[in-house]
């Protein structure tokens, strides 16, 4: 197949593209530095198209690209429904194929919080099959999102509501729990602020096992197109036992709750217990990564070196 990554510079992104390449598949990724094209991509076999994807003229140079690609995957960084639309619908517009050729897969990018009900309880429990969840004021937009793409009669749509992603360079573990850390190391209380909720449990899946989930619905888009795939571990992390493993591995002594400012911070200490099924059921998906909380010390050198990697 051909396949375009929109964001392949991306903590979902690189992971997926490279995914790809390793089976066989040829890739393009979108990124919008020259250097990074250079750098990140190239190196690893993904052909690199260098733009602004949310530009008109950035849409029509990948827009492009992407309308002769089998598989079309967004991993852009989104905080409202306007422009994840408006990407979906600009990759629409490009397409240009004869009467009879197959349709391409548009996978979505999504995420857990429009599954959150609350902070625990048998009745709280979702999966695939639950409709969403008006808990978390933050994500309200993902149905706008997801619901053209999941309709659309032009491609197989699909979409992907991931977990809190964690491995490599962190993803939300970063500025949540990592930064404070490392900078209270540096400190003489060495007590670090960050959002808790004592009773809140994480649904967490690590940026390789969520691009396996990637290539494996790609790859069987006729089964697969008009479903909402969850990608999390198989058992939710209590936030507290993170904070605890954290603490352990910065040499910190440890955290104070420094309250939700707002409605991110809301959702972050939000508990989903989720209990994925489908991506096993169709595509025999299953998580292989260690949990956060057991392989913090190897997830807490992986994010130090990426971090300064970067400088």
């Amino acid at each position: 197949m051909k396949v375009f990554i929109l964001g392949a510079t991306g903590f979902l992104g690189l992971p997926a593209a490279e995914a790809f390449v390793r089976a066989g598949h040829i890739v393009y990724g979108s990124t919008r530095s020259e250097s990074s094209a250079a750098r990140k991509l190239a190196p690893v076999e993904i052909i690199p198209v260098v733009c602004d994807p949310h530009t008109d003229e950035g849409r029509a140079k990948w827009g492009k690209v992407a309308a002769k690609c089998d598989v079309v995957i967004d991993c852009l960084t989104a905080t409202g429904p306007n422009d994840a639309v408006t990407t979906f619908k600009s990759f629409v517009s490009h397409l240009d194929r004869p009467r009879g050729s197959p349709k391409p897969t548009y996978i979505y990018t999504s995420g857990l919080w429009i599954n959150a009900r609350g902070m625990g309880g048998l009745d709280e429990w979702t999966d695939e099959r639950q409709p969403t969840s008006t808990y978390n004021e933050a994500v309200q937009w993902r149905p706008l999102v997801e619901g053209p793409i999941l309709e659309s009669d032009k491609v197989y749509g699909i979409v992907i509501r991931a977990g809190v992603v964690y491995g490599k360079d962190g993803s939300l573990f970063g500025p949540y729990i990592f930064e404070p850390a490392l900078a209270a190391s540096k400190t003489s209380d060495k007590i670090f602020e960050t959002v808790v909720e004592n009773d809140s449990r994480v649904a967490t899946i690590h940026t390789d096992d969520c691009a396996d989930l990637y290539l494996r619905v790609a790859e069987r888009a006729q089964i697969c197109g008009g479903q909402i795939f969850l990608a999390s571990n198989p058992a939710t992390e209590r936030l507290t036992d993170i904070l605890d493993a954290a603490v352990r591995v910065s040499g910190c002594k440890g955290y104070k709750d420094k309250g939700a400012s707002n409605a991110w911070d809301k959702a972050w200490v939000s508990t989903a217990l989720i209990k994925p099924s489908l991506g096993y059921a169709l595509t025999g998906w299953v998580p292989r990564k260690m949990s956060l909380v057991d392989g913090m010390d190897i997830y807490w050198a992986a994010w130090f070196a990426n971090k300064e990697l970067q400088k």
